[in-house]
């Protein structure tokens, strides 16, 4: 019978398996690998015949907490920062869209009989604003889901870290 740490253990693994983002699969936490690192076997520990050679030694937790520390947070780490970088460079994109909108509107305003060239960016048009705020708001919706799959990221991560530490 096993105890309710490794079923809870064995629940995180399906409920890591379930939060994964598709296109993040290969960025998040190696549980089974980390698993398999800590030897959650218990029928084999419980085993009279397992060898003294197959106890957990200090070359064990060595390699379990280079792969954890390492290898796997370092991975976790690496990947949430790009990913955040980028979300914050494709926010800035769509500010400044917004803003050449906002700025040649009000250029336009302050300077309506201006008709010579002073090296402003010409007005869009209703149309190409339409386009322009289209195009964003699909961006920023996007931009949102990610974030939003980010958090969930850092969320199941972290958990997973917890767990394996303990």
């Amino acid at each position: 019978m096993r105890d309710s740490g490794q079923t809870a253990n064995m629940r995180f693994g399906r409920t890591l398996e379930k939060s994964i983002y598709p296109p993040w699969r290969d960025n998040y936490i190696n549980y089974a690998k980390l698993k398999k690192l800590l030897r959650e076997d218990d029928s084999a520990s419980n085993s009279p015949d397992r060898q003294t050679s197959d106890r957990w030694t200090e070359e064990d937790e060595g390699a379990f907490v280079d792969e954890l520390v390492n290898v796997q947070l370092e991975q976790v780490h690496a990947f949430h920062k790009q990913t955040y970088e980028k979300l914050t460079e494709q926010t800035a994109k769509c500010e400044a869209k917004l803003d050449s909108i906002v700025v040649a509107g009000n250029d336009n305003a302050e300077s309506k009989d201006d008709q010579g060239g002073n090296g402003k960016k010409p007005v869009p048009s209703e149309e190409e604003k339409k386009s322009i705020l289209k195009d964003v708001s699909s961006q920023l919706d996007q931009i949102t889901k990610e974030t939003n799959e980010l958090e969930t990221y850092a969320r199941i991560n972290y958990a997973g870290f917890l767990k394996a530490a303990k």
